[in-house]
This record gives structure tokens, sequence and C-alpha cells, in this order.
């Protein structure tokens, strides 16, 4: 008891102190003479031209005190026994201790009650690291079936608790398993749960910043292909444990929000060693989750032309292929290779893979002059003798991303050539 009401906000306590002294003013102002004499207001009072008012006030500054025992008549009438106690508690400023389970419950609930009726808050008890103690069992039983007036019960507790209290506790275990909402912090959750509690995680930890809907978008975005990509994150606890470390870092770095720098630097300390499954270029994962959002959007075609133009181009930069020549007839990159073997490249992306199979078809009545076609693709499609069809994945089309926004800074650096070699070959380029 003495845990949970070190737990409140000192505030609330002196704002629903000011609550009821007021409310006793009122009353005291109205002729109820128990009220006046809670506030110790007294004939002389009257005289000397002190108001009720003015007595309140001193009472709520602390430069005069109440009548204790008028206090405790005036409650008495008015409220019920635990109610009483309470307000007495909270104007006094000192909390007594309990002797009984129904004083438990019973403070709580009217300290609930008043919360909620008097300052529009819902107070929510926390119970961590609940264990199937046979004590603390009948505690927590109690408490769910008392129903505490507009409040939330929550219980935390490790999944071997749990287990525990499922063979320990048949009762309480039943409770529990009704509970009205279940997080499974070490389990799996759906991408929309996370990225509701992500941003809720942000809300309540940013309050004096706005959060604006693009930011709440970006991020659930950024959620779902870390959650896509790496099975580990589907954890509550691991994204939560990745949203702290991650906003230190980009408040550390100035940035107004979760930066790709910052996510990088939070996953290379929190999960040392963790990359991007199958790519070529071990792509840094907050460069990962930027570029594969991009590559979700509706201009990727023309990026994925892009990147292909600059993997030719650097495929003839260093000595593998000839000078391109001028793309046409639907074409994006035309070259021969060291084995005089002239190539045309076909980049046909998009959502519509319908239209991408009536794009191909076009793309293979064009390309008659060439002798060797390949059509790099997102839609999956049946061998062709006429052309090489290269699926593209999302890992691949960040790979090319990637590659293409460092060639197209001039940021290549000499020992990367091997691996841009092998992500070449990959797509038959070389």
């Amino acid at each position: 008891y003495d845990a949970i009401i070190a737990g409140f906000n000192p505030s609330t306590f002196e704002e629903l102190r000011e609550k009821f002294l007021k409310d006793i003013c009122e009353k005291a102002d109205k002729g109820d003479l128990l009220a006046k004499k809670a506030l110790g207001y007294r004939f002389v009072d009257k005289l000397v031209g002190t108001t009720i008012q003015d007595k309140t006030d001193d009472i709520l500054n602390n430069k005069k005190t109440h009548s204790s025992e008028s206090l405790k008549k005036y409650l008495a009438s008015n409220y019920t026994a635990h109610e009483s106690l309470i307000i007495q508690n909270i104007i006094n400023k000192t909390f007594e201790p309990i002797s009984n389970l129904d004083e438990f419950l019973g403070r709580l609930s009217a300290i609930s009650k008043f919360s909620h009726n008097l300052l529009g808050k819902t107070t929510v008890y926390t119970f961590d690291e609940m264990d199937a103690d046979p004590s603390s069992a009948e505690i927590i039983k109690s408490i769910i079936n008392r129903h505490i007036p507009s409040s939330v019960v929550m219980l935390i507790a490790t999944p071997d608790e749990y287990s525990e209290i499922q063979e320990t506790n048949v009762s309480l275990f039943d409770r529990l398993e009704k509970a009205n909402y279940k997080i499974d912090l070490a389990g799996s959750n759906s991408i929309d749960e996370l990225s509701e509690i992500a941003i809720e995680y942000i809300k309540q930890n940013k309050k004096s910043e706005r959060f604006t809907k693009k930011q709440q978008n970006d991020l659930t975005g950024k959620i779902r292909v870390l959650c896509d990509e790496f099975p580990d994150f589907t954890s509550v606890r691991s994204l939560t444990n990745i949203l702290y470390h991650a906003m230190e870092k980009s408040s550390q770095l100035n940035h107004e929000e979760i930066s790709e720098e910052a996510l990088d630097e939070t996953i290379k300390n929190t999960f040392p060693g963790l990359k991007v499954h199958d790519s070529i270029l071990n792509v840094p994962i907050g460069q990962f989750l930027k570029l594969r959002l991009e590559s979700s959007e509706s201009k990727s075609q023309s990026k994925i032309k892009e990147a292909i133009s600059n993997l030719v181009n650097f495929a003839h930069d260093t000595g593998k292929i000839t000078k391109p020549e001028n793309s046409k007839r639907m074409l994006d990159a035309i070259y021969t290779d060291q084995y005089g073997t002239k190539i045309g490249i076909a980049v046909v992306m998009g959502k519509d893979h319908a239209k991408n199979s009536t794009s191909i078809e076009n793309v293979l009545k064009a390309s008659a002059f060439v002798d060797k076609l390949l059509i790099l693709t997102n839609t999956n499609l049946p061998r062709n003798p006429q052309a090489t069809i290269i699926n593209i994945d999302k890992v691949k089309m960040v790979d090319l991303l990637y590659f293409s926004n460092r060639y197209s800074d001039n940021k290549i650096l000499e020992p990367e050539n091997e691996k841009i070699h092998t992500l070449a070959k990959t797509i038959s380029i070389i």
C-alpha cells in the first residue's frame, strides 16, 4: 500500500486536497455548520473580518490548520468510511497504514474514484514481477474481483512465473486469461500492434515535442520493414529497447526524428553482428530501412533504371565491358561484353504485374537487334527462350539503390569493387 501511494505523482494529491477544501468551503458558505467547524471557522473570525474563503486559503497555503476532529465528523456525514479516511489523509498530507485487505481495496477504490470524478484521470495500478506466491496471488485476485472504479490494473510476469501460476492457482490464472488485453513482451506480436505500441511509447517519452502524423507513418514504415526482415524484432521488448536507444542517439546527434544514422548506431551496439540477410553490399540497417521504403514508392522503376545504368557504367570504368551505347527501343542499357556479345537490358518493375507482363512482351518484340536480352523485373514469369528473366527481390533492389547513390556521389572505394562486381554478376551484367 505504501509503495502504491508513493507511486502517485505528488501533484495528484495536491490537486485533490485543493478540490476537497474548496468543496468544504462552498458548503460552509451555504451555512453548513459541520463544514465551518471542519475549517476551524469561528465566530471570532467573522468579527475580525476573516471570510470562510480566507480561512480556506490559509489552510491551502499551510498558514493555518483545520480542526481534525470536526473534519472527521463532517466527512463521516458525507462519505463512506474508506472515502472519509482517504480525504483526511490527503488534507493532512499523511497516509495512515492499513491493517487488512478490505482497507487496502477500499482506499484504492476511493483514490481512483476521486481522481476520476474530480480530476478526470484514470488510475493505472502496475504490479511488476508478479509471482505464484499464495499471499501475493490472493491480493491480485482480490484486486481483480473488486473491479476498482476508473482504473486499469496492469500485471507483469515472466513466462516462467505465468506458467507456475497456471499450475498452482487455477482460479487466478482463469482471471488473468480473461484480461481485456494481453501483451507478450517476449513473444511475437503483429506489426499493427507493434506500431501502435511504438507510437504511444514515443508520445509518452516525448511529451514536450510534437510527433506529427508524417513522422508516425514514417516510423510505422520502418517498423514494418524491420519486422519483415528481422523476426527477432517482432517482440515488444526488442522493439522498445531499440526505440529507447535510437531516441537517445538521435537526441545526441540533434536530429528531430529517429534517423538512419541513429538506427545504425543503435542496432550496431544493441545487436552486434546483425546484418541484412543476402545483402551482397552489406547495406547498413538504417540505409536498408530507408531504401526499402523508397523502393516501394511509385518512382522505384526509374530509380532502378538509373541504378542499372550506373552499374553498367561502373563495369565499363573497371574494364569489364565496352563503353555502353545510347539506350534505344525500350532498352535501358546496351553494351558489348568481353566476349563480343551485344547485350541489352530492360527494367520492367511495378505493382501492376499484368501491366508488367504486357511491357515485357513489347520489349521482346523490339529487341531483335541485340544478341542477348536481360529483363530485370519483380514479376514472376516462366522461362523465355528470347530473354534471360532476372527477378529483382527486395534485398537486391536495395543493394542496387545503395550502390547507385554511392556511385552518383563518387563515394565508391576500391575495396568495394569486388562486391559490386559480384552484384553485377548476380544480374548477368558481367
